[in-house]
């Protein structure tokens, strides 16, 4: 007769920890197809073609955590909503794994999509059609004169890099720093928790105007709320975590820059346009969406936006789409509402990398109140310092 060992159903905080730091998601590198500047020249040089994904899968060793991680029901040692937190997180971990793993498979990719991060309603259609059709009063838009006369000073890397470690001192993040990377698309920028790294293009190049923009959105947002939440206690709080912290994390990051007056039409347009196509072409192949976006955007930027809906799949001739980007516009309505009506929310919102839900946690001291929340006036006078 075989004994059957009793599966442990309870874990620590510091072993889910070490455990889920084992994983390897590199979504975003793997969603990216290797075959994407020859697909996109075939596209321009055809007016049928449907380009044709080909994708790499990193190698990983998550199924083997992932048995390990089977059948824990709660973490030992911490408030049982910290615990149901970490629950939900073994399981989004599980799905973006397998979500991972079906890059070139349009139909689970669309479908593991739209349960993470769902679909536009018929409302924010309305609204992105607005700002489609110019009507942008409402979201403190640049002035076209001072996006052009800030643009006339264009900064290269080691410029670039001079005035990032001056904002991290501001800010007491003595030791991250600006790092050039191969894996960066052209002119891009990403932040790096792990490594407390900002890494960018190795060519790149930005306008003051710009420049001001991305500090404010990468460093004033993903890195301060980042960095916050590693200092919680919980270190799933400075991470990537479950999906519905994204509308949070990118609308905030949009709202900071509504608030500097650093918001440009052209990329609120392109994150309008980011709604238009999930809400009418999940059905249509490239080509036919990209000829309906065609109408409103310029070609390459249609391409982009056609091609932010349809990276993951493979023969894009054939219904589906990657609805990720809708955290973008829907974020930012979001936080933009939610901050009209209750302002003392922009502090809270730093806790780490939290949604609308965890903001009562902070109030309760179940999280801790961040220590590094930037504003207007604390970025007015950084700006000066680095002479942007």
């Amino acid at each position: 007769m075989s004994i059957l060992k009793k599966r442990k159903n309870s874990i620590s905080l510091e072993s889910i920890t070490e455990l889920l730091n084992e994983l390897k998601i590199p979504t975003a590198l793997v969603f990216t197809p290797v075959n994407l500047e020859s697909e996109k020249k075939k596209f321009f040089n055809s007016d049928r073609y449907n380009p044709v994904f080909q994708y790499r899968i990193i190698k990983n060793n998550n199924e083997n955590i992932f048995k390990k991680l089977s059948g824990i029901e709660s973490i030992s040692d911490v408030d049982p909503r910290i615990s149901d937190f970490y629950i939900r997180l073994i399981e989004a971990k599980r799905e973006a794994s397998t979500f991972m793993h079906a890059v070139g498979n349009n139909e689970i990719i669309t479908d593991i999509s739209i349960a993470r991060y769902g679909k536009p309603t018929p409302i924010l259609f309305r609204n992105a059609s607005k700002v489609l059709r110019g009507k942008v009063d409402s979201y403190n838009i640049a002035s076209t004169k001072t996006v052009k006369r800030l643009s006339s000073d264009y900064l290269h890397y080691d410029e670039i890099e001079r005035v990032f470690s001056q904002v991290f001192q501001e800010f007491d993040l003595e030791d991250w720093a600006l790092a050039k990377s191969m894996n960066i698309g052209k002119n891009g920028v990403k932040v790096g928790m792990k490594t407390k790294k900002v890494l960018v293009d190795p060519n790149i190049e930005r306008s003051k105007f710009k420049l001001k923009k991305t500090l404010v959105h990468e460093v004033g947002t993903h890195v301060l709320r980042g960095v916050n939440g590693l200092e919680s206690g919980f270190e799933a709080f400075g991470k990537p975590n479950n999906p519905s912290y994204l509308d949070v994390e990118e609308g905030l990051a949009t709202w900071n820059e509504y608030d500097m007056g650093l918001l440009t039409e052209s990329w609120l347009r392109k994150k309008a346009a980011l709604i238009y196509a999930l809400y009418v072409g999940e059905d249509m192949p490239f080509r036919q969406l990209y000829n309906c976006l065609y109408g409103i955007l310029p070609k390459y930027a249609a391409f982009d936006v056609v091609y932010r809906v349809k990276r993951g799949l493979g023969d894009t001739s054939f219904p589906g789409m990657y609805s990720k980007d809708i955290t973008y516009f829907r974020g930012f309505r979001r936080v933009l509402n939610r901050l009209k009506k209750d302002s003392s929310l922009y502090g809270l919102l730093y806790a780490g990398k939290i949604g609308f839900e965890e903001v009562e946690w902070v109030r309760e001291g179940l999280l801790r109140r961040p220590k590094r929340v930037p504003s207007k006036e604390k970025w007015e006078e950084i700006f000066k310092k680095v002479e942007l």
